[in-house]
């Protein structure tokens, strides 16, 4: 009789075998994949790991490259010029003509001036003195309110009166709030009204310059018509600023002898050479395509590259003399207000003054 116990147990015992081997099948099956998959994402890892590193590799090259060919720091000034560019044709350009012509680029100038007079105290309080500041700012916001006034034959006394008001106003001030030294900071606040103040309102006058042009486009287009005062305002920008951007690129290519080591150590012969020729030719160009005769534009454009240069080395006596390096720093790569308007301080008075009194008339 068949032992069908003994079969059981064999058939059982086989039947454990065969998933034993299965199992045994199946793991080795899974770790092959396992390894395979994990081979795969290392070979993905790596490539992106050298593409990653290529790419790094290629911007790190492109920026050597960049650092070569450009000065440092010329990449955010020029960032900071780009972008700033549109704000200055919508300022000066801002209602042409009429009874209220110029007035929101006199409020822009308004802040410009008191922005910098803030800067100009900040600098006076590094180096321990105590400026009258609320007789201050308000004297340098009615300055330019003044200048808008005076340029259209209305309160024609309003500059001398802003100038003995705030002047006695500062006196009285710092004597009611017993200032330590009421002499020095009380000369050091008129000097900052002056020099920040009225010499911002120089632009002011110009933009009131009297007139209506169309200046002409390529192929016989025009302009719209627009205050001659607002094309003369960017003409002296375009001179002041072409000259101080001439002489930074000719000072950093070819500058050798140093022009004031004292007071600004960068600043070289060869640059303020460079300035002056920039300055002269955006003079002749620009001037002539505004409606200037050419002769005073060859006259005007190296007195004002000349002048740019001495407002620059004026601020930069003033900041050797305080201590600091910039007036601010609300202008990416530029610096302060002051640090960038230096230059049109002392351009745009002379400008005004040549453009009322020397040119017979503007044609």
């Amino acid at each position: 009789m068949i032992n069908w116990e003994k079969i059981a147990r064999e058939a059982q015992a086989k039947a454990g075998n065969a998933a034993k081997d299965a199992q045994e099948r199946a793991r080795v099956v899974a770790e092959a994949r396992l390894k395979e998959a994990q081979e795969r994402i290392r070979e993905a890892q790596d490539a992106a790991t050298q593409n990653a590193r290529k790419r790094a590799e290629e911007a790190q090259e492109l920026a050597r490259r960049a650092a070569e060919t450009m000065p440092r720091g010329m990449l955010v000034r020029l960032m900071s010029f780009v972008f700033g560019i549109p704000i200055l044709p919508l300022a000066v350009f801002m209602v042409g003509t009429g009874q209220y012509a110029g007035l929101p680029f006199t409020f822009a100038v308004a802040v410009c001036a008191t922005i910098g007079l803030f800067e100009y105290f900040r600098g006076l309080r590094f180096r321990g003195y105590a400026p009258i500041d609320a007789p201050a700012y308000v004297a340098v916001v009615l300055l330019q309110f003044a200048a808008w006034s005076v340029a259209r034959n209305h309160l024609i006394n309003f500059v001398p009166v802003v100038l003995a008001v705030s002047t006695l106003g500062m006196t009285i001030y710092a004597i009611l709030r017993k200032n330590r030294e009421p002499l020095v900071n009380i000369s050091l606040t008129v000097f900052g009204v002056v020099y920040v103040g009225w010499l911002f309102s120089y632009l002011v006058f110009l933009r009131s310059l009297p007139g209506v042009v169309s200046i002409p486009l390529p192929f016989g287009n025009h302009f719209p018509e627009a205050a001659r005062g607002a094309w003369m305002v960017i003409y002296v920008f375009a001179v002041t600023w072409g000259a101080d951007a001439g002489a930074y690129f000719t000072g950093i290519r070819f500058g050798k002898r140093p022009l004031a080591p004292q007071l600004s150590p960068k600043k070289t012969v060869e640059g303020a050479v460079g300035g002056i020729v920039s300055a002269t030719v955006l003079s002749v160009l620009v001037g002539t395509w505004f409606g200037l005769p050419w002769i005073h534009c060859l006259i005007l454009g190296p007195i004002l590259g000349v002048l740019g240069e001495v407002g620059d080395l004026a601020e930069s006596a003033l900041k050797r003399d305080l201590g600091i390096k910039d007036f601010g720093g609300i202008l990416p790569g530029h610096g302060g207000v002051l640090d960038r308007f230096d230059s049109l301080l002392f351009s745009a008075p002379v400008a005004y003054y040549y453009l009322v009194f020397v040119v017979p008339r503007l044609p």
